[in-house]
């Protein structure tokens, strides 16, 4: 793994072991925590499917803990 897949297309801070991903067309990319992927879903206006079905299930939603 590269360094720039360790760190948080956001960010730049390190991913960890459980990163949070967002699958855009052909591409993944990878963030440190929610809160990185939220913003940047808001900031390239990308609508996140509502199932939560991209997100790592590692890292449940709030509702599914």
């Amino acid at each position: 793994m590269s360094q720039d897949e360790t760190r948080c297309t956001l960010c730049g801070l390190d991913i960890g072991a459980r990163p949070f991903t967002l699958k855009v067309g052909d591409q993944a990319y990878r963030f440190c925590c929610e809160g990185c992927r939220g913003i940047y879903e808001m900031l390239h206006d990308i609508q996140a499917a509502p199932d939560g079905a991209d997100q790592n299930p590692d890292n449940p939603r709030k509702d599914e803990k």
